[in-house]
């Protein structure tokens, strides 16, 4: 794509937001999807309010005191804020909050332990099972104009409820998240542990017995801001791989992938060390760098989803 058709195709956003004037808010988050379509709308000019559970937003690290506000006091306070259409990530209390004001949910957007703990009974035995909040789940779901999911194997799961429900791709800054950022020097690796998964062990000992470093972090020691920075030190980016019922890639590995890393992921569970072997080649890894980039420009560049998100938006009209 040129930057005339850049440009055309901003132009043509523009005219179809003119259509729809109304402020829409943005509550929650998850994985930070939530903040990148605020962002994106803005960027086409709308009048967006932006709703973290996290009073610190992007900027927040992990911890102990933004866990509880988040839980307990900002649902309540973000749904008393909500006005005109309301886009509400992740299906429990937050969009529960909005349905006890009388206040519509215009887009309810799915993200995962939302549908796998009430639907997936794998997931259920082995991560986790929100079974208890079945009825508080079923009835968000149901209530909601419109029902989004962030990956395409939840799709499956929510048309169980509501057969209307589309898939909306992870919007990635493909500008933020970008190859020339890129630091060439050390083999390095980088991957999370969660309360679903942890990087395998396997991984860790057979690429630092091939000299690769592996880092892997206990949730994020940075803010979301700095991911991007910190993926600068990094060629490889390990992913959840054996978590029972998800067959995608992470928001964060998406990102990765923008920046030229490559990855192991769920495409590899059976075969995890000859996949590493693979990408220890140089060739190997930047042939795929190429691949990866194109992928996420294609598929999850935050343009073209806020694009496909204005024309569910403007069905609420």
């Amino acid at each position: 794509m040129n930057l005339t058709d850049i440009i055309n195709n901003i132009n043509n956003y523009k005219t179809m937001n003119d259509k729809l004037r109304e402020k829409i808010t943005i509550i929650n988050d998850a994985a930070w999807v939530g903040y990148e379509i605020a962002e994106g709308l803005r960027e086409l000019d709308k009048d967006v309010l932006y709703l973290p559970r996290n009073f610190a937003g992007p900027n927040a690290k992990s911890n102990f005191i933004y866990s509880v506000y988040g839980k307990i006091f900002s649902p309540v306070i973000n749904a008393i804020k909500a006005t005109g259409i309301i886009h509400v990530n992740y299906a429990l209390q937050d969009a529960f909050c909005v349905r006890l004001l009388g206040k519509k949910i215009n887009v309810l957007h799915c993200h995962g332990t939302d549908l796998f703990g009430l639907l997936d009974e794998q997931f259920k035995k082995e991560s986790k099972d929100l079974t208890r909040w079945k009825t508080i789940i079923e009835g968000n779901i149901k209530s909601a104009r419109t029902v989004l999911v962030s990956t395409p194997e939840m799709l499956t799961l929510a048309k169980q409820i509501r057969r209307d429900a589309e898939y909306l791709p992870n919007p990635v800054d493909v500008k933020r998240f970008s190859p020339k950022t890129i630091e060439q020097k050390e083999v390095r690796a980088i991957g999370f542990d969660s309360w679903y998964e942890k990087v395998p062990k396997e991984i860790i000992d057979f690429l630092e017995k091939n000299n690769v470093k592996v880092d892997v972090y206990d949730r994020r020691p940075f803010s979301y801001l700095e991911f991007q920075k910190t993926l600068t030190k990094y060629q490889i980016y390990i992913d959840r791989i054996h978590t029972k019922g998800v067959s995608s890639f992470s928001k964060a590995c998406l990102e990765a992938m923008s920046c030229g890393l490559v990855t192991i992921d769920f495409r590899h569970k059976e075969n995890v060390i000859e996949r590493a072997t693979n990408i220890l080649n140089y060739k190997n890894r930047k042939n795929e760098a190429v691949k990866n980039r194109k992928f996420i420009l294609e598929k999850h560049d935050r343009l073209k989803v806020t694009e496909k998100l204005l024309e569910i938006y403007n069905r609420q009209e």
